[in-house]
């Protein structure tokens, strides 16, 4: 109950006496006494107090969220904490914002010195993105100046009214004491009422004019004559209204026994102390009573706002360790580097379950040291996630380039295809790129089916037309052996009735030579065949000696295995080993002939190694023919 529930019935007497005087007095005290309970600040809590993740935040997530801060500042209810807390939100917002301007302008010029070769002439420009996000930066800031401001008139305009108002309460006191109005009463009631109406806005200057407003106040009651029982009556309600505060402030120090405070408990308890302040006074032993019951009830509510300060401190501290940990854990990440998708896929899920552990953790660190520790923990996970993007980039390249060679083996491919030609050597060439196209790695996802499905249908068409292409061959090669079997037919029937007449001889071999191609597996039996029919043939003719035919037999064999596209690199071969073995042979025996004596058994030795060097040496003229033969014919 406030001092305007006091009016007096006779406000002409001025009858104050000693003991209301003392009692006037003794509430000065009292008041000043109050004014040392100072409000329990309430502690705002910071918009981004807890981790905010802004790994997957676009430039455009970062404006809405500036925006956001933007409509806080016009709220009608806005307070300094609620201005503090928007600004820190702010700093930490512009602060990710800028990471990711910074990032595109390294990128920036990063790709022009790689197309100019130096970074001069570049230009940075900002999009509309970062134009709006200062605009709104500046917006915030300008109306943080101007509610700052506002607060700094209203502090001004606060000491200039209780100032003016304090004159005025002298002037009211003056008067009372010359006695001079009877209407003194309800102007100082109207004092009363404008002074709590003025507001109570914090002030360095706010305890002095507390202390000289009570002083008046007290003097006020202490010189003005007014009826005993009417005092005493504003006073038991004054008590009365008193005891009712601390009973509300009593029972929120009796509920903190069973649950933690809180600001809403805090901003209760202060309004509650305001409420106090503003009621008048009552009697100075019941006062001192209701004084050490409100005293003894705020001692509770410090004590547990300091409960609640260290174990928040104690809880930020553990939570610290904790983040602190997987920080350690995350950092050993950075250090991953692999050539393998299944293995970036891998490291990124054990990233992924860090940072759901992170987010799980929930609670305020210490400030800075938070700050610190919440920094490098997003920084080196965007650190991973930059990491792998760029092997994949570098991953991607590779595999556009192996899309590059693989759509030029198509090309060849195709070209091989639209020639019609299913020779042996575009068989091989298709066999070929068949062969390289398993040695170059993987393509582009979007291009991997269809650009395969496209060089197995080119393959896959070549060699389907090329069967059917050999079955009509096969059939022509069936012919051509028949044809050429019969030739070896009528040569060997010839021999078997001794008739061989050796000028026909090149007629069969330019038949069996006109005739084309056989089936694969029967090339060498049926030239084999041909070669022994017409050997075969030479040895039975007569007018030849053994020599001629010989002579004849090799030069047969070398032209059909030529004209067939073979060669005589065998026939070749051995004639030399031959000629080797002879030449040897002949050097021994001549060696030996020099380790007989002279006597008669002697010479007859000699003679037979004699005539066995002899008969070397005209074999080995007769291969040396041979040889020559063959290497003429090649």
């Amino acid at each position: 109950m406030s001092e305007s529930s006091l009016e007096p019935e006779n406000l002409g007497e001025n009858n104050g006496n000693a003991a209301e005087q003392n009692s006037a007095s003794e509430e000065t005290v009292k008041h000043a006494d109050l004014d040392a309970i100072e409000e329990i600040e309430e502690e705002g809590e910071s918009l981004l107090e807890f981790d905010e993740d802004f790994t997957n935040y676009s430039k455009k997530d970062f404006v809405d969220l500036a925006d956001r801060l933007l409509e806080s500042m016009n709220s009608r209810t806005l307070s300094v904490a609620d201005v503090k807390n928007i600004d820190n939100a702010l700093k930490v917002v512009r602060s990710a914002f800028e990471d990711i301007q910074q990032a595109e302008k390294s990128e920036a010029l990063k790709a022009y010195v790689a197309e100019n070769g130096s970074d001069e002439g570049f230009e940075f420009r900002n999009d509309n993105y970062a134009i709006r996000f200062e605009g709104i930066n500046i917006q915030i800031r300008e109306k943080r100046q101007a509610f700052f401001q506002k607060l700094e008139r209203e502090k001004e305009d606060y000491f200039e009214v209780k100032t003016r108002l304090l004159q005025r309460l002298r002037e009211i006191v003056e008067i009372e004491e010359k006695g001079e109005s009877k209407n003194n009463w309800e102007s100082f009631k109207a004092l009363q009422t404008e002074w709590k109406n003025a507001g109570n806005i914090n002030s360095p200057h706010n305890g002095s004019l507390w202390s000289a407003y009570n002083a008046l106040v007290d003097r006020y009651f202490d010189i003005r004559s007014i009826q005993n029982e009417l005092k005493e009556l504003d006073r038991k309600k004054n008590i009365e209204a008193k005891e009712a505060v601390v009973v509300k402030i009593e029972e929120i120090a009796t509920s903190l026994q069973e649950m933690p405070i809180n600001n809403v408990t805090l901003k209760k308890a202060n309004e509650l102390l305001q409420e106090y302040k503003h009621i008048g006074p009552g009697p100075r032993e019941e006062q001192d009573a209701l004084w050490e019951r409100l005293k003894k009830a705020f001692d509770v509510i410090y004590d547990k706002k300091r409960e609640l300060q260290s174990e928040s401190a104690a809880l930020s501290e553990e939570i610290l360790k904790a983040k602190q940990q997987l920080l350690n854990q995350l950092l050993e990440y950075l250090k991953f580097n692999s050539d393998s998708i299944n293995e970036w896929n891998a490291k990124t899920k054990e990233v992924q379950a860090l940072q759901d552990q992170w987010n799980a953790i929930k609670g305020g660190m210490p400030r800075e040291k938070g700050k610190e520790v919440s920094k490098s923990f997003w920084s080196s996970l965007k650190q991973f996630f930059k990491n792998k993007s760029e092997f994949f980039a570098k991953l991607e390249a590779k595999r556009e380039a192996n899309f590059v060679a693989k759509s030029e083996l198509v090309k060849q491919a195709r070209e091989i295809l639209e020639k019609g030609d299913y020779s042996a050597p575009n068989t091989n060439r298709i066999i070929e790129l068949q062969k390289k196209w398993k040695t170059i790695g993987h393509v582009p996802e979007k291009y991997k089916d269809s650009l395969f499905e496209e060089f197995k249908g080119i393959c896959d068409t070549y060699f389907n037309n090329k069967r059917e292409e050999s079955k009509s061959q096969d059939s022509e090669y069936d012919k051509n052996l028949e044809a050429k079997t019969a030739i070896c037919v009528e040569i060997e029937k010839l021999v078997e009735a001794g008739d061989t007449d050796l000028s026909r001889l090149p007629e069969f071999k330019k038949s069996f030579n006109a005739i084309g191609f056989v089936p694969r597996k029967d090339m060498k039996s049926i030239q084999d065949r041909f070669i022994k029919a017409i050997n075969s043939y030479v040895k039975a003719a007569s007018g030849l000696d053994k020599t001629e035919k010989d002579k004849l037999m090799l030069q047969n064999e070398a032209e059909v295995v030529l004209k067939a596209g073979g060669n005589l690199g065998k026939a070749e071969n051995d004639i030399r080993r031959k000629i080797k073995a002879l030449e040897d042979e002949i050097t021994l025996t001549k060696n030996n002939l020099e380790f007989f004596g002279f006597s008669k058994n002697a010479d007859k030795l000699k003679a037979e190694y004699q005539k066995k060097i002899d008969k070397a040496e005209a074999e080995l003229k007769d291969l040396n023919a041979k040889l020559k033969l063959i290497l003429t014919a090649n």
